[in-house]
């Protein structure tokens, strides 16, 4: 199984976006700098596991979804943040649902 590093990077940078955050707040939060944190996004560098794993804590999303395992963005909402909120499942699927309808219309305005 091949690794699509430019999808990682464009899915890094599609959360970082949606999280508010700039290229400079998220490679702060990782210990990581501002240009490699760019080339990461754009495919041009392969972050390390741990990196990897430290992008994905820091931006509150799946590994499943920044490396393709999991198509939709909806679908990386994790079931701890449900456990937080003391979701049940019915609920974890209603926001699930909300966060699905609201992503493109998020998009359009960034």
């Amino acid at each position: 199984m091949d690794i699509d590093f430019s999808l990682i990077g464009s899915r890094i940078r599609e959360v970082r976006t949606l999280r508010g955050l700039t290229s400079e707040q998220l490679s702060e939060m990782v210990d990581l700098s501002s240009e490699s944190l760019r080339h990461i996004e754009i495919g041009s560098s392969n972050p390390s596991l741990k990196k990897l794993f430290a992008i994905a804590e820091a931006l509150e999303v799946s590994l499943d979804y920044l490396t393709g395992r999991v198509p939709e963005f909806k679908e990386a909402i994790t079931s701890d943040h449900a456990k937080d909120l003391n979701l049940d499942k019915k609920q974890m699927d209603l926001l699930n649902d909300l966060v699905s309808e609201m992503i493109p219309i998020i998009a359009k305005h960034l």
